[in-house]
């Protein structure tokens, strides 16, 4: 994958700039599934209090 990518959109892989492009992506992903934890977490909340609202009538 790295053949395809110019030296525009990938930097040389020791320099510090490419380094920081890096850790920027893994942060990305990582607010990414973070937010995608919380959505599926108030969807299972939401799910869970529908069955005890259908059970209790």
């Amino acid at each position: 994958m790295n053949l395809i990518a110019c030296a525009t959109c990938k930097a040389d892989p020791n320099s510090l700039i490419a380094q920081a492009q890096d850790l920027a992506v893994i942060v990305m992903l990582g607010f990414l599934m973070l937010g995608m934890a919380c959505v599926a977490l108030i969807v299972f909340n939401f799910a869970r209090k529908q069955q005890r609202a259908a059970a209790s009538i």
